[in-house]
């Protein structure tokens, strides 16, 4: 009987212990579970490949090498990023000026930097989520308990009293409170709030970007406009002169009256075409003045006909310039932020572990409350909230945040294409407009030539006026073209400089 009870009783050890380790691995199986839902796919930039060189530029590579375009992406930092002053390549006082008064002045500037300091706020906001939360609440009440309870109090005498008690209390409880991120969902939190800062930080890079190349764009076509009109008011005096030369024609009896009237109606037309630049002028003006922060009615930019200096783009442009653009950093910087939110949506799901407590005097009587030592209270506590079911709340926010990183995914593929394509367009519209303005310069040597042959001979009487017409005409729209264009290639720069995110240097 004892060798059996001795051997019963290493049975009964051994079941026990297989118990505590099925228990054991259960929890352990568990925690592995839980733990391999905490951890998340982790965060990677989509790829993007890039040309090694642009096809349209002054010197393309030979072949079509691509590599990866990874933005920089810079911390979140106290002061505002700035943008570099890429205006000052074009060498223009009065350009400069304006720039600076465009940083400086606009509203639309002042309110994209607001929002970068909401999204830094925001920081903050998310990392004092993972500090304890203490708080001090003095309290102060008085109450009346019925004395027809179910259980009423009783008196010394054993008499019960049925008439209520009133009491007066005094508490001053520190509270504290404290969420354990054990999965890491409040990290995740900070993760995506410090996305969002940066992206609004490009997105401040953006706002300048767009604000100086506009107003570079918007004065570079007034200067044009105004090599525009200058070349219309020669014009203008020249028609004068052809239309005082064919009325003392006329009453010479040397000419006929077609020809005062066609010299008439040309001077008309280059007056009317002279109205017009200048009407496109103030529309222009306008707009620089809005863009640099001042009301139109105030602004005025005198004109400028002189020729503004056309800087030359470097020979090599390497593709990695993109990296800088700030529309790319920051859609990057959205996709980063949307994967956190993603892993914070994840993480819903698992269980939360909070603790709480609360200690500080209390009394009956305010003058004992300094007598910490005899009549504190204090409670500490714990809890673990585990989801069961919520209608499957925390599966579709998940499914949410999923499918806004996919969309976001293919619009930052998107922007980057459509980066490339910017660089190329503004590449080509160089190249060409270069070659083009070669080309008008030659028609417009010769036209002139044209213009004075034809007037030598109508004044020796051995051609009409309507030849003069024609060949005045040629040399006008020759001379217009000349300096639309090189106004032209100045826009373009700036797209290029755009495009290439704030200069190619």
């Amino acid at each position: 009987m004892k060798q059996r009870s001795y051997f019963s009783g290493r049975c009964i050890q051994k079941r026990n212990l297989n118990a505590g380790s099925w228990v054991l691995l259960l929890l352990g199986s568990l925690t592995g579970l839980l733990l391999g839902c905490a951890r998340g796919p982790g965060y990677q930039r989509p790829g993007v490949a890039v040309p090694a060189a642009w096809k349209n530029a002054p010197a393309p590579a030979a072949g079509p090498v691509v590599q990866p375009l990874t933005p920089t992406v810079a911390p979140v930092a106290e002061q505002l990023p700035s943008l570099p002053a890429w205006w000052e390549v074009f060498a223009d006082p009065e350009l400069n000026k304006l720039e600076q008064q465009a940083l400086a002045a606009s509203p639309t500037l002042r309110a994209a930097a607001a929002r970068v300091e909401e999204a830094r706020a925001n920081v903050r906001l998310a990392t004092s989520y993972r500090l304890p939360d203490i708080t001090l609440d003095p309290q102060a009440y008085r109450t009346r308990l019925s004395g027809l309870r179910p259980i009423p109090f009783a008196l010394g005498d054993g008499a019960t009293n049925r008439r209520g008690v009133v009491q007066t209390q005094y508490y001053v409880p520190l509270n504290v409170s404290y969420e354990a991120d054990v999965w890491g969902r409040l990290r995740g939190e900070v993760r995506a709030a410090r996305a969002d800062a940066q992206a609004q930080e490009a997105d401040l890079r953006v706002v300048q970007l767009t604000l100086t190349t506009d107003a570079a764009t918007y004065y570079f076509g007034l200067r044009a406009l105004d090599a525009d009109a200058a070349v219309l008011d020669t014009t203008r005096l020249d028609r004068q002169q052809s239309l005082l030369l064919t009325q003392a024609r006329f009453k010479a009896g040397v000419d006929n009256e077609i020809a005062v009237r066609r010299a008439e109606s040309e001077l008309a037309l280059v007056e009317a075409a002279l109205l017009d630049v200048q009407r496109q002028r103030a529309g222009l003006e306008n707009a620089l003045a809005t863009v640099v922060g001042q009301p139109a009615s105030a602004f005025a930019l005198a004109p400028r006909p002189g020729v503004v200096a056309v800087p030359v783009v470097p020979q090599s442009l390497p593709a990695t310039l993109l990296s800088r653009r700030p529309d790319l950093l920051r859609a990057e910087r959205e996709l980063a932020a949307a994967q956190a939110r993603g892993d914070v949506a994840r993480l819903a799901r698992l269980p939360t572990v909070s603790f709480n407590g609360s200690i500080g005097p209390q009394s009956a009587e305010l003058a004992d409350l300094p007598k910490v030592s005899a009549n504190y209270t204090y409670y500490v506590g714990g809890m673990v909230s585990i989801p069961i079911f919520n209608g499957g709340r925390n599966r579709a926010t998940e499914q949410v945040a999923a499918a806004r990183y996919q969309a976001l995914a293919a619009e930052y593929q998107q922007r980057a294409l459509v980066a490339m394509q910017e660089v190329e367009t503004a590449l080509a519209d160089i190249r060409f407009s270069q070659q083009q303005l070669s080309a008008q310069e030659r028609a417009q040597r010769a036209s002139r030539l044209a213009v004075r042959l034809t007037q030598e001979r109508y004044r020796t009487g051995l051609t009409t006026y309507f030849e003069v017409v024609d060949a005045n005409q040629t040399s006008l729209n020759a001379a217009r073209l000349v300096a639309q264009n090189r106004g032209e290639q100045l826009r373009y720069l700036v797209q290029l400089v755009r495009a290439l995110g704030g200069s190619w240097q």
